[in-house]
């Protein structure tokens, strides 16, 4: 088999319609339907036992459905609240909350155990309930304002298979996307819970505590990425202007990095005393870590856009 092969518009329509089925019979079930479907191509062949060229089989693929929409059919009865179409995501989304806002919480709780580190509320022991919940109504409520969208708008409807080659191959399945959109929302409940000063001061790191003027930097950041992360379940291609939103997104974070090093970083010892002098030096080491990490990833994708040919 060669793997460098490039897949058929119909492979890489079953291949997204497998992303959205469950694990449990899904093999079974994308047999059943490449069998439909080349049966399908077989019928508007213009000479028997000759192959569909690609353009007739993205016309077939784009009456057939979008892979959301076969996939939801799949699914079970309708549920009130999160219909069938994203009901899978839904499932995922509220395990995958779980397990991320477990482990920062973990992490948060120990700081504060262990060297006690006071970030506010986020370092109370009701935190962990009280995360979960807010979490959950988050991507409930997110859920179901998608889908009375997408039912709205006729968004799968209007659904061509016509832009699945350029893909992001950092998140390059429809579940990477949802855990990294997932993950994102998290991160910024967690973020939310840090109590901090929403000022001019803070963003330009003129105040006492430099995780604060992070914190807040985090906070853009994660606001301008989660649309984006939620936009790649559903189209996984790329574009000028949202390759250049992600370039943008790496450079914030980037940019509050050196705020934070030029401004109040020193300051770190000062607001948490009880952090042995070995650890605050290492806050130095995590923001130069982090300004070559986000710059390295803007270039990358600069890189992409440039080989795209998408700068024109």
């Amino acid at each position: 088999m060669n793997f460098l092969a490039k897949k058929s518009p119909l492979d890489r329509y079953l291949a997204d319609v497998q992303s959205y089925l469950p694990r449990k019979n899904r093999r079974d079930i994308v047999d059943e339907l490449r069998a439909n479907l080349t049966e399908k191509l077989a019928d508007q062949a213009v000479e028997p036992g000759v192959a569909v060229n690609e353009e007739s089989q993205i016309k077939t693929l784009s009456e057939f459905g979008h892979p959301l929409r076969v996939a939801a059919q799949y699914q079970g009865e309708a549920r009130s609240l999160i219909g069938p179409t994203l009901y899978p995501f839904y499932r995922v989304s509220v395990l995958v909350s779980l397990a991320i806002s477990t482990c920062i919480t973990l992490i948060v709780l120990a700081s504060e155990i262990l060297f006690r580190v006071d970030l506010g509320d986020v370092s109370r022991p009701w935190v962990f309930v009280n995360t979960y919940i807010y979490i959950v109504g988050v991507i409930t409520v997110g859920h179901v304002l998608t889908e009375r969208l997408m039912e709205r708008h006729q968004y799968l409807d209007s659904w061509e298979p016509n832009a699945l080659e350029q893909r992001d191959n950092a998140l390059a399945s429809v579940w990477g996307a949802l855990i990294s959109c997932i993950a994102a929302v998290t991160w910024l409940t967690i973020l939310n819970l840090v109590s901090i000063e929403y000022s001019l001061d803070t963003f330009l790191g003129r105040n006492q505590n430099p995780i604060h003027t992070l914190v807040l930097w985090m906070k853009i950041e994660t606001v301008i990425l989660i649309p984006q992360y939620f936009y790649l379940v559903f189209n996984q291609a790329w574009s000028k202007n949202r390759m250049l939103l992600r370039i943008g997104s790496e450079l914030i974070l980037t940019v509050g990095c050196i705020v934070v090093l030029l401004s109040n970083a020193e300051n770190l010892s000062f607001n948490y005393p009880d952090v042995p002098p070995e650890l605050a030096n290492i806050f130095y080491y995590v923001m130069w870590a982090m300004i070559v990490a986000t710059s390295a990833s803007a270039y990358s994708y600069w890189r992409k856009l440039s080989r795209l040919n998408l700068l024109e």
